[in-house]
């Protein structure tokens, strides 16, 4: 598939996904949005985006469900359905299902339940504190989830999940219970037989 074929694909799935859900949100719909800084920005932020958010600052919406791009933050306060990147953060008040991507120079605050299918990536810190899930790569200084189930790799200068079922790779490792290996100056594993171990510990 080409990469014009599947931006096209995508761009499809999310204006389908947008009419979907719009239903519930009852807010007017717009496939475009441009964005200075609230309230410089068209159209207002009570309208969901079903399409592309770009923000020369920052933009706030109610949803998102498409693409979303910002020099420094976006801010979506009930549902986002995407991609996200920003320069400095991405913050989602309302539930957030990530397909791709989400990144940002500095945070990822995701606040209600969340779902990342593929690579989140903060250079500061990747904060899912709803019951949440990720399902690739979750890579950051200091990833925080306590309730975030990992499924794939983990890896930061301190990680903390739920449950690991792959990999996490940092100096401090936590999970409540591991399926897989812990690599870091010392790993916990709450209901691990080895609680706590330096260097490697290995779950089943």
């Amino acid at each position: 598939m080409s990469p014009m074929t599947r931006l096209k694909f995508f761009s499809i799935l999310f204006v389908a996904m947008g009419f979907l859900f719009s239903g519930k949100a009852e807010a007017a719909i717009s496939p475009v949005s441009i964005a200075i800084i609230p309230p410089v920005q068209f159209p207002p932020n009570s309208f969901s985006i079903v399409g592309l958010r770009a923000s020369a600052l920052w933009g706030r919406h109610r949803d998102i469900y498409g693409f979303d791009f910002s020099a420094v933050g976006n801010i979506t306060e009930q549902d986002f359905v995407g991609l996200g990147v920003s320069g400095v953060f991405n913050w989602t008040q309302g539930q957030t299902t990530v397909l791709g991507l989400q990144a940002a120079g500095v945070l990822n605050i995701n606040t209600d339940k969340t779902k990342v299918f593929g690579l989140q990536l903060a250079l500061g810190a990747n904060s899912n504190t709803a019951a949440s899930k990720v399902v690739g790569l979750q890579l950051s200084m200091a990833n925080l989830g306590k309730h975030t189930n990992i499924y794939g790799f983990q890896v930061g200068l301190y990680n903390r999940a739920l449950n690991v079922y792959g990999i996490q790779v940092g100096i401090v490792n936590y999970a409540s219970s591991l399926h897989g290996i812990q690599i870091g100056l010392i790993n916990f594993h709450h209901k691990g037989t080895v609680s706590v171990s330096p260097i490697i510990n290995v779950g089943f």
